[in-house]
């Protein structure tokens, strides 16, 4: 049997994603509350955040700020 270890930065990826996916169905609905809405405000911010972290510890040598300068 293969072994394979699982990148818990690919898991944390993976979950923002996710959440992403579902904000966007969650506003295709339009039957959000001002509590749903927040809520949903609150786990984007959250993604946001988890997508940067990873981006700033990313160790494959690219400076990700000066590429988004240039484009």
């Amino acid at each position: 049997m293969e072994e394979f270890e699982i990148d818990p930065q690919d898991l944390l990826l993976e979950n923002a994603l996710r959440v992403v996916f579902k904000a966007a169905e969650m506003l295709d609905a339009e039957e959000l509350t001002t509590s749903g809405l927040k809520d949903l405000s609150g786990a984007l911010r959250d993604a946001t955040e988890v997508i940067l972290s990873i981006e700033s510890a990313c160790g494959c040598g690219h400076d990700h700020d000066e590429e988004e300068e240039q484009a």
